[in-house]
């Protein structure tokens, strides 16, 4: 995959910044030239750990945890996307949970709506998503990574209900997997474990690697489509946990630089189960950075 190319085809919102061809900002308000559009997706993201969102932070919130080397997550490529193009300023999470946030983003409705309130609940088949609105427009649509919003079919691959992403061969509904590969049968878990699919990490790679594997799969959509106007939504699921990566972004942080939150250490009280002390500390923002920089 070469990054550069990818910055030249694409129109991209990740975390929530927009660019491309003909960025919004600068095309004539008379143009009829429909933009090209890349959606990258992803889960878990904290907003600080993409520079373009970082620097619109007052310096507290910006480097809570430190600003010693390692502590820090620099994202020149996600950033060359916001400077050429838009950063969206007013794009929020309708909810803290996966599939009912992913559900908002798709229809633009709130999650009661659709009516995806908790993992794993189908999207209705009444929902309308901004993919069937361009594709009546002439758009070529198409999807790749975790999708979540099918039921409880887990990874299952290029759901039948495809809510207007005619290409949606690497979509799959569930699961956080590490690595994928193509068969004669189609894509599918390369990573095994007693003949089934696992989430292991060993002999992860620039081909097999899920961030790789589907956004280069999501360049080759670009380069099929690049004589009509065309929406894809990358959809990676790191940084989700299981909280690994590939090398060499497994070593470039270090947990011991990190600082930790404020609230680390005070108690409990009537904090929510989630929230409550645990007997191990977890603490794992080297790797959580480590997948960051790989998606940059």
């Amino acid at each position: 995959m070469k990054r550069r190319h990818f910055l030249k085809s694409s129109t991209a919102a990740s975390g929530s910044a927009l660019s491309g061809t003909a960025a919004a900002s600068t095309r004539p308000r008379n143009s009829s030239r429909k933009p090209n559009l890349v959606i990258i997706h992803c889960d878990e993201l904290n907003f600080r750990t993409i520079g373009c969102y970082r620097n619109t932070l007052p310096p507290e919130q910006a480097f809570m945890w430190g600003k010693a080397k390692g502590a820090v997550c620099d994202t020149p490529h996600i950033d060359q996307i916001a400077r050429e193009g838009a950063i969206c300023t007013k794009f929020y999470a309708a909810t803290p949970v996966c599939s009912p946030s992913r559900a908002s983003l798709i229809s633009g409705q709130y999650p009661q709506n659709t009516p995806v309130t908790n993992n794993s609940i189908p999207l209705g088949d009444e929902v309308v998503s901004f993919a069937e609105i361009l594709a009546k427009t002439g758009y070529t649509t198409g999807y790749g990574g975790k999708w979540h919003l099918d039921g409880q079919g887990k990874p299952q691959w290029e759901p039948s209900r495809k809510f207007g992403f005619s290409d949606n061969r690497y979509m799959f509904n569930r699961g956080h997997w590490k690595q994928f590969e193509d068969t004669p049968q189609g894509p599918r878990i390369k990573a095994r474990q007693n003949g089934k699919p696992s989430y292991a990490i060993a002999g992860a790679d620039e081909q097999s690697f899920a961030t790789d594997f589907l956004t280069t799969r999501a360049m080759q959509f670009i380069t099929a489509n690049r004589g009509n106007p065309f929406c894809y939504m990358l959809s990676i699921p790191d940084p989700h946990g299981p909280d690994t990566v590939r090398a060499p972004y497994d070593t470039m942080f270090d947990d011991d630089v990190v600082v930790k939150p404020r609230t680390y250490d005070k108690k409990a009280g009537t904090a929510p189960i989630w929230a409550k002390p645990s007997p191990k500390c977890h603490y794992r923002m080297a790797q959580y950075h480590g997948m960051m920089k790989c998606i940059d």
